[in-house]
């Protein structure tokens, strides 16, 4: 791993972290045009994608069938928010402690983040889609409830739970595919395999737990989480490509692979 530090400078921070800052700027304008957006959401293909992948009702139904109890809310209900709300903490905590002690890691996390993102707000906009818990109340599939927003109730943060519902003044209802919450564990996974050794087993376990959360919550279908798992891969590869092709990164490359 690269041990160079970031810039020590207000100037230097600004600009490492500004573009990440965009991302919540850019949600906020999606969210503008949720209205305009929302009549022509789509619920196909993922709908049918997940019905003829259990041969059945989607994996949310039935899941949510076997476990979700609405009279109490289980440990498990907790586990799976928890995870949920990981999203908003374990990229961005990973790339300030880059950005501290690995600087170079730092700017190819950044640059994989913000790659996956803004392609997946542009699929919003050309393929707005709505998530399960959406579809059931619109009646396109058997009921299901936004288990994320049923345990902030539980906690009795009623204002909390508001945000995550379908005229909420923050949320982007029909920016489901792909879906970003699984699509950045994947890019950490991607980013860190070579590196994690014995611990690559927490970067799978991460990406499976998300997997299991937002399909468990009604958040996403499992086909919009392997789109998300295909963006991911697909920027990985095209920025690991360009970066190997400049011809710096070539010779330090090369005197890496030459040294004892």
């Amino acid at each position: 791993m690269e041990t160079v530090a970031a810039p020590r400078s207000w100037a230097g921070f600004v600009r490492d972290w500004l573009p990440l800052a965009l991302i919540l700027i850019s949600y906020l304008i999606l969210h503008e045009l949720a209205e305009t957006l929302a009549p022509g959401a789509h619920v196909l293909p993922q709908l049918g994608f997940d019905e003829q992948l259990v041969g059945g009702n989607a994996p949310t139904v039935q899941l949510q069938r076997a476990l979700w109890d609405s009279g109490h809310v289980h440990w498990y209900d907790y586990l799976t928010w928890l995870v949920y709300l990981s999203h908003f903490v374990v990229t961005l905590s990973v790339a300030a402690v880059l950005w501290a002690r690995s600087y170079q890691l730092f700017r190819r996390l950044r640059a994989l983040v913000l790659t996956v993102t803004f392609a997946g707000f542009a699929t919003y906009i050309l393929y707005p889609a709505i998530p399960p818990w959406l579809a059931s109340a619109r009646g396109d599939m058997p009921p299901t409830v936004r288990v994320v927003r049923e345990v902030w109730r539980h906690l009795g943060m009623a204002d909390v739970a508001a945000v995550f519902g379908e005229k909420s003044q923050y949320a982007f209802p029909v920016g489901a595919l792909p879906s970003l919450h699984a699509a950045w564990p994947f890019l950490l996974m991607l980013l860190f395999w070579s590196r994690a050794g014995r611990w690559r087993i927490l970067l799978v376990g991460y990406v499976l737990a998300m997997s299991f959360t937002l399909v468990y919550t009604a958040d996403h279908y499992a086909f919009d989480i392997l789109l998300g798992w295909t963006y991911s891969t697909v920027t990985f590869v095209a920025i690991d490509h360009a970066s190997m092709s400049r011809p710096w990164r070539k010779s330090s490359y090369a005197e890496r692979s030459s040294s004892p």
